[in-house]
């Protein structure tokens, strides 16, 4: 068995029970974490120099659309939510294939990877038939990453005469067809979870069968889930869901941001999970993010990238603006109750966005048992920082380590990521055969364009003060 020693490293580990170390070393037999602690020696195992660096557990990115990679660079300028629809849902996702799918999911993967995340909750919602299903999977498993394959379904424009997707129930084949075949084990690296429209997206009766579908098959079930007066399929489906019994630590919700108070204790109390994507949501969405407002109710975030289209989808640059976003909106409340300057240590702390950013997400998706933190017996998912380069040195003298992750860390810092203790990045470099990259690459570029060209679609600055589109939610 193959085993690993990170020497005299400083160590984050996200455990309380497990602490944190200015000079420790990390041990890793085959795919777990064996020991942490200072002195440890390993005999004849493969020795890394920790010194000068930052060793954390790897990322959990619990919230991205990892097919959208290939449509990067288009979408930051559009006009809200009612842009993203129509040009994805409504026009381009309607022109993939399943090579399309397996581009874009291998080399987002791969992305995350080389951007020190080591686990992905894949919301796959562009998946007609399963061959896409089989695609997606495939450039998964290929890529090494950890993920969470949440099976979607796509929401096409309506057409006369056909069921419009809010009255579809989820495909019962074809979460029989994966629990029963290749992701029938939880154990794996890729497992599956249902993607659902849930009542802010669908008919309450098809969000009653789909969370039920997913009890049945024993599996963790998401819906986007926004909250807005007037734009949701069901109004009072969030009440309605709970007082069937039918909300839980099972059900993620996606976003909440326009929850009143009533409705987040009223999910946060079934035992509900929220994750936060602050970036698209400060793109697009009138409330803040779920952040400061779970931590006041006692539940745990997490985070997300969501779409490439808008932005690099890296969770240092998520990670920094959840700590960002959050303590300006605790600073503005101080200053409204009469508080500021504060007198006390802030509520909100960049220990506290990277607990986000690791446990956090293994904990909304069940995974904690097997990541998030640096925990003996935990598999060895470990992301290491280089704190010798100019965007972080000298900081890591008398500094502080999370606050020089989360403030100070870029992609370029991070020289190793490992998975299950397999290096997915290793020097600096992905652990990937660049020819193929490079191969992989002319091929999702010819995709792109093909995709563009299928839906006439030409990404041209938005006219100030043109008359949006009539569209709801």
């Amino acid at each position: 068995m193959k085993r690993t020693l990170i020497e005299h490293a400083h160590v984050l580990s996200m455990d309380p029970a497990v602490g944190d170390f200015d000079d420790a070393n990390v041990l890793v037999e085959g795919e777990r974490i064996v020991a942490v602690g200072p002195g440890l020696d390993a005999g004849d195992a493969e020795r890394i120099d920790g010194r000068g660096r930052i060793v954390t557990p790897g990322l959990v990115n619990a919230h991205i659309h990892t097919w959208e990679y290939q449509l990067r660079g288009i979408g930051a300028d559009w006009v809200g939510f009612r842009d993203y629809v129509a040009n994805m849902h409504g026009n381009l996702a309607t022109r993939y294939g399943e090579r399309d799918v397996y581009l874009g999911n291998l080399l987002g993967a791969l992305n995350q990877l080389r951007n020190g995340t080591t686990t992905i909750v894949d919301w796959c919602h562009i998946l007609r038939d399963a061959q896409m299903t089989d695609a997606a999977l495939d450039a998964l498993e290929e890529s090494g990453i950890r993920a969470v394959f949440a099976r979607g379904t796509v929401k096409p424009p309506e057409r006369e005469g056909e069921v419009p997707y809010h009255k579809k129930p989820f495909p019962r084949e074809e979460i029989e067809r994966l629990r029963k075949g290749r992701l029938a084990s939880d154990d794996r690296l890729v497992t599956l979870a249902m993607a659902i429209l849930g009542p802010d997206w669908g008919e309450y009766d098809v969000a009653v069968h789909d969370i039920r579908l997913a009890r049945e098959f024993g599996l963790i079930n998401s819906a986007h889930t926004y909250g807005r007066k007037g734009k949701r399929v069901v109004e009072d489906g969030y009440p309605r869901l709970a007082a069937e019994g039918l909300l839980g630590p099972d059900h993620n919700i996606g976003h909440g941001n326009c929850f009143d108070e009533r409705e987040l204790k009223i999910v946060l109390d079934a035992g509900c999970t929220i994750t936060a994507t602050n970036l698209t949501e400060m793109l697009n969405y009138e409330q803040p993010a779920m952040l400061g407002r779970l931590v006041k109710h006692g539940a745990t975030p997490s985070l997300g990238t969501d779409c490439d289209p808008y932005f690099n989808s890296s969770m240092l640059a998520v990670t920094r603006h959840a700590f960002l976003h959050q303590r300006e909106l605790d600073n503005r409340s101080l200053w409204h109750e009469g508080a500021w300057p504060a007198k006390t240590q802030h509520s909100t702390l960049t220990r506290d966005a990277l607990y986000w950013a690791t446990m956090g997400g293994a904990k909304a998706f069940g995974l904690d048992g097997k990541t998030g933190s640096i925990t003996p017996g935990k598999q060895a998912d470990l992301v290491m920082f280089d704190c010798r380069g100019m965007n972080i040195f000298p900081a890591l003298a008398g500094g502080n380590a999370a606050h020089i992750v989360v403030m100070y860390a870029e992609t370029s810092d991070i020289e190793n990521v490992m998975v299950a203790g397999r290096w997915a990045k290793r020097g600096g470099a992905l652990c990937f055969d660049i020819g193929r990259l490079a191969r992989l690459h002319e091929e999702l570029m010819a995709s792109r364009m093909r995709i563009f060209e299928q839906g006439s679609y030409k990404s041209v600055p938005v006219q100030r003060g043109a008359q949006p589109a009539t569209f709801s939610i």
